[in-house]
């Protein structure tokens, strides 16, 4: 498209400004669009395309059917694996006009030149319009998820490799992506500079929108990798393969959007406050799988659970291995993994999660560390297993700080028998650093063999620690001491039985080296 006249972009800037802001009734550019009244959708919930251009670019050349095709075969795509898993006939909702074969976009001028929406940070100032278009227009949102199309005006398929740019990752329920001039469907797999940018950028749109959908990255398996019909999972390195090779939509990314709102074609809660965690768990090697069972709590039901492996050397997960099955209706579960499916073996550290998928759309995960040896999983969790005190009577009596003020991190936390809460120290204002700690009383005199301690899931986890005891909340001895791992549940051995009313836990440094410290719940077994 030739570059319009300074007149020309004055005339456009005018139309512009007048459709960012209102609703999509007369979508710029070439190419004609169906009447607003044109689009339906059987879903209750519809993803939110947005076509985003910034003040110094120019929409390209038939972008309303060029993404709109891409849109309906990324639709049926998703659609087809859903089949697949066992899920239906189900896929994201879009708003589309079924006889022109177009679907709905929001088009927003951006304020700024493009140099202010960068690949680095530049996610930030583009939500901030997209938000605001729809703070002024409600009527036009149509669910909580968005994909945000980024225009560039260079082509990308001529030859010389061309930077991003723009921003083109998922954040949250948000997805970017870009669009070119000319970049089409039909391109897939054609070869050349052509066929491998069509690829790169549509199926990494694919991929970027299915972040923007919940989901994490997941690789394939031994078996799916060599298989004609899988091939490359799009959750992995399939913005690469998508159009070139076999690439497919994983089971476990599958169980993810099984419950994503915008998969709906019901109205019901979304993403409402989900109280969950394992309640026991037995992990093993045996007769060349890893065997796990376990069993969950939770106030949101399950659809299924998830098991996910990821290697150490892969802290993005592109390579991660899955497995998901349903839960049982005592909410338990139980799989065997073959190991033969594992592709990186060896002497590999692994990061195993329990992921619970909640038919609300929210996904609880609950991770555990392992490490391949010589080929074989050294893999020994017991969770649940003990048998700790009640501790309904229990109280914190003292305590360093705790964050109260913009999140539910008090002291008590620690003691409510729900691994999902948890105490924070104070970090609103005057922030402490380390030691930090919490004094409990048992109200009796317990005869313990040790302490169970869940670390805060996600961040924060504590590392150097101190656990003293005393009888009359004066006189204090250290009976434990030393580094937790940043992992879910961990025993505590003492060295020998010990009586005491109170303990203090002392918190002395942190995995991720900042002030701040976290932790779930604290338990004593006898």
């Amino acid at each position: 498209m030739k570059r319009k006249s300074f007149f020309k972009l004055i005339a456009l800037a005018a139309v512009v400004m007048f459709n960012s802001c209102a609703p999509d009734d007369t979508f710029p550019g070439p190419g004609e669009k169906p009447e607003e009244n044109g689009y339906t959708s059987a879903h209750a919930y519809n993803l939110n395309v947005i076509y985003f251009v910034a003040s110094d670019r120019e929409f390209n050349e038939n972008y309303h059917e060029r993404l709109s095709k891409i849109m309906l075969e990324g639709q049926q795509f998703f659609g087809d694996w859903m089949q697949h898993w066992g899920y239906g006939n189900k896929t994201f909702g879009l708003l589309k006009n079924e006889e022109q074969q177009l679907v709905k976009l929001h088009f927003i001028q951006g304020e700024k030149t493009s140099d202010n929406y960068p690949y680095e940070g530049g996610a930030t100032a583009v939500k901030a319009e997209v938000d605001a278009y729809f703070s002024e227009h409600p009527e036009e949102k149509a669910g909580d998820h968005n994909l945000i199309i980024m225009a560039v005006n260079e082509k990308l398929d001529e030859g010389e490799e061309m930077e991003v740019g723009v921003p083109f990752y998922g954040i949250g329920r948000d997805a970017y992506a870009l669009d070119y001039p000319g970049m089409s469907y039909d391109n897939l797999g054609t070869g050349g500079d052509v066929g491998w940018n069509a690829t790169k950028w549509i199926g990494g749109l694919y991929h970027e929108m299915g972040h923007g959908l919940n989901l994490p990255h997941c690789g394939s398996t031994v078996s799916e990798s060599e298989s004609s019909t899988y091939g490359t999972s799009l959750m992995g390195p399939g913005n690469s393969t998508f159009g070139i090779s076999p690439t497919f939509l994983a089971h476990s990314s599958a169980a993810i959007v099984n419950n994503c709102q915008v998969f709906s074609r019901e109205e019901k809660a979304f993403y409402t406050e989900t109280n969950a965690y394992i309640d026991a768990l037995s992990a093993y090697y045996d007769a060349g799988d890893i065997v796990v069972s376990g069993s969950f709590v939770s106030d949101i039901p399950v659809t299924d659970v998830t098991y996910y492996h990821k290697p150490g050397t892969d802290p993005g997960g592109y390579r991660a291995v899955t497995w998901v099955n349903k839960p049982g209706g005592d909410n338990s579960f139980s799989i065997r993994m073959p190991v033969s499916e594992f592709k990186e073996k060896e002497n590999n550290e692994y990061t195993f999660s329990v992921i619970l998928n909640h038919e609300n759309g929210n996904n609880t995960w609950t991770g555990f560390n392992y490490a391949f040896v010589s080929g074989v999983p050294d893999i020994d969790i017991s969770i649940g297993q003990q048998n700790e005190y009640d501790k309904s009577n229990w109280q914190v009596t003292d305590f360093s700080s705790e964050e109260t003020v913009n999140e539910d991190g008090a002291a008590v936390n620690i003691i409510d028998n729900n691994p999902q809460t948890y105490w924070h120290s104070r970090w609103n204002t005057d922030t402490p650093g380390y030691p930090h700690f919490l004094v409990t009383d048992t109200g009796e005199e317990l005869q313990a063999k040790g302490f169970v301690i869940h670390q805060r899931v996600g961040s924060r986890a504590v590392k150097g620690y101190e656990i003293q005891v005393s009888n009359d909340n004066t006189s204090w001895e250290t009976v434990l001491q030393g580094d937790l791992e940043d992992t879910y549940e961990q025993v505590l051995e003492l060295p020998a039985e010990r009586t005491f009313r109170y303990f203090k836990f002392i918190a002395r440094s942190a995995h991720d080296g900042q002030q701040f410290a976290a932790l779930a719940e604290i338990g004593v077994y006898h």
